[in-house]
């Protein structure tokens, strides 16, 4: 079967968020942040989900952006949202200096505990929405 060279054109010009390589991948982002580094790091991050979601690298829900205490009161930022693909992510550093540029200076705020790296990502599942108010 032969595709016509028009759309093959414009497949190559869909926005990202409509050539999605496979499904969405929620992800659980712990970043272990230096004392007094806080505000700076949330600031950071309030760039990177639009930039991300401008991009169409990430869904709009769910994104929760939270803070707390670890390792005898140091302070923590978790980060739960999700990327349009597993292969989102991997395409930044090549695609968009942009959000490098964020996860660059996320980097310098965060620190080493306890043997885990300053940022850890994991894959979650959402199990159950927050019911409708």
């Amino acid at each position: 079967m032969r595709i016509p060279a028009a759309l093959l054109l414009a497949a190559a010009f869909l926005p990202p968020a409509l050539s999605a390589a496979g499904p969405a991948e929620t992800v659980h982002i712990a970043y272990h942040v230096q004392p007094g580094k806080v505000e700076e790091l949330l600031h950071a991050v309030a760039e990177q989900y639009p930039a991300c979601m401008e991009l169409g690298l990430v869904l709009a829900t769910p994104h929760l952006v939270m803070t707390g205490k670890e390792d005898g009161g140091k302070p923590v930022v978790i980060e739960v949202l999700t990327w349009r693909d597993g292969e989102a992510p991997d395409s930044v550093a090549e695609r968009y200096p942009q959000i490098l540029a964020i996860w660059n200076r996320l980097r310098a705020l965060v620190e080493k505990r306890g043997g885990r790296p300053g940022i850890e990502i994991d894959p979650v599942e959402v199990v159950r929405d927050a019911p409708a108010r």
